[in-house]
């Protein structure tokens, strides 16, 4: 089997494929859970109400689920073209002020795993490196 991380354009083309199905399988997993999507919303903004017709309604047309999965996600992909990755279900607020604060903590993370994973090979090569130098 040929393997793909020796670059190219097959390859890009790919990720972007993996990637395009990574991102409809997580918009589609408030309906692939079986259970209303409102009620979800629901649930998430306000745990203690009580889940009637009227709410539920007033939920489905306030997010445009009743247009269905595919009708939201057309135009939530539309919208990130152009910059908008979309309001918040629960909070009502934009998401990418909050995806990009999310990213600045995982990129520190990163580079603090990285630093720590390097100190350790370093440590446990060094007399190697050490030993071979020599000669």
């Amino acid at each position: 089997m040929r393997s793909l991380a020796g670059g190219g354009a097959p390859a890009l083309l790919w990720r972007t494929v993996l990637v395009a199905a990574l991102v409809c399988g997580v918009g589609l997993l408030p309906w692939l859970s079986r259970t209303d999507p409102a009620l979800t919303v629901l649930r998430a903004r306000s745990a203690d109400r009580d889940p009637d017709p009227e709410t539920l309604r007033a939920i489905r047309d306030d997010l445009g689920l009743d247009d269905g999965p595919l009708a939201l996600l057309g135009r939530w992909l539309g919208g990130l073209l152009h910059g908008d990755a979309g309001t918040s279900w629960v909070s009502g607020g934009q998401v990418l002020p909050g995806v990009v604060q999310a990213l600045g903590a995982s990129l520190l993370l990163m580079a603090g795993a990285l630093a720590i994973a390097a100190g350790t090979v370093a440590a446990v090569c060094a007399r190697t490196l050490r030993l071979g130098a020599r000669g």
